[in-house]
């Protein structure tokens, strides 16, 4: 090897340029006086004494205790011994502060499972980021209020808050309620992203969750977890704030619930609506033009549906996600005007 690439080696295990000068002179000529080192290693005789102390703070030279005082190097092997064992210890000392803070996300399936409080945050981050038509949450006071700058500039979603504990909640959704009792936290942004957490995973003042949180990506628990927020939660909360608005068409649902209740609202029969979905019955792509011919909701909201009418006289009943009772399953309602 040569002596140009030896010396970059020896930068990279944190020696710079009149330390490596210093050595590498010393090992070639052995003991020397601080005089003789900074002649021969062309190091700046201002300079000397200060790379000196600092080669010997790194263990890579001592002095003897005769006049005059001269500076020794020590072996190379026993040197970089050292440090690899210096190294060692504090890279093992790192990787374990490191695991107690930020586990790994594993991967199975469509579903994720994280165990650090971060990464848990960022997937909130990213679900009200993104959010288009709906973003529903569960979740502490003290979590919502976290997130309120972010929630607060989101104008067109849909946006349902349901808070758990005691306090003034940030109005920043379309309706927002609140209740004492704590329940799991919950987010779920369009159909796209399901965020869950037991409550008491929350509840550590460090940087772990205790237990784990899941990131969803699978239809089928996105809509369980869907239920689970609008027919076990949503009613147990006092409404504490919600948004009367404008009809502005046209407007675009994802909820077929919400069409109903504007349906109400505004009189909508007679509307016309365009439904993408798929079939019920053959799980064909459906794409529906037509007017509102009617609507449905039981008791309790449990099934909510429209009918509609093709320009050709055909009627289809239209549900919302995951219908089986009706014709369509809509994903996506616009409603287009008179």
């Amino acid at each position: 090897m040569r002596e140009r690439e030896l010396r970059v080696l020896m930068k990279d295990l944190g020696l710079n340029e009149y330390e490596v000068r210093a050595y590498l002179t010393l090992i070639k000529r052995g003991a020397l006086t601080a005089g003789e080192l900074a002649a021969l290693s062309k190091v700046p005789q201002p300079r000397i004494y200060d790379v000196i102390q600092s080669l010997m703070t790194k263990g890579f030279v001592t002095t003897s205790g005769s006049r005059p005082k001269k500076v020794i190097p020590v072996e190379p092997a026993r040197v970089l011994d050292a440090m690899k064992e210096k190294y060692e210890r504090r890279i093992s000392i790192v990787r374990d502060e490191l695991e107690k803070l930020y586990t790994p996300v594993e991967e199975t399936g469509t579903v994720l499972v994280v165990k650090s409080k971060i990464t848990l945050e960022d997937y909130i981050r990213k679900a009200i980021k993104n959010a288009r038509l709906h973003l529903s949450i569960a979740a502490p006071l003290s979590l919502i209020e976290k997130f309120e700058d972010e929630l607060r500039k989101k104008q067109k979603p849909e946006i349902h808050i349901f808070a758990y504990g005691n306090g003034n909640v940030p109005k920043v959704g379309r309706t927002v309620k609140i209740r004492e009792v704590s329940d799991p936290l919950i987010v779920i942004q369009d159909r796209e992203l399901g965020i869950y957490a037991p409550y008491d995973a929350l509840t550590t003042s460090g940087s772990s969750l205790y237990g784990y949180a899941l990131i969803i990506e699978d239809q089928n628990l996105l809509f369980m977890f869907d239920r689970y927020f609008y027919h076990v939660l949503w009613p147990t909360g006092k409404t504490v704030y919600h948004e009367e608005r404008r009809l502005e068409l046209p407007k675009e649902y994802l909820r077929i619930r919400e069409l109903v209740e504007d349906i109400k609202k505004f009189n909508l029969v007679g509307y016309k609506v365009e439904v993408l979905g798929k079939f019920v019955k053959t799980r064909r792509t459906a794409h529906l033009t037509g007017r509102i011919a009617g609507f449905f909701e039981s008791e309790g909201k449990v099934i909510s549906n429209i009918t509609i009418e093709t320009p050709d006289g055909e009627r289809y009943v239209v549900g919302g996600w995951n219908s089986s009772l009706e014709d369509v399953e809509a994903e996506r309602i616009i409603l287009r005007g008179r």
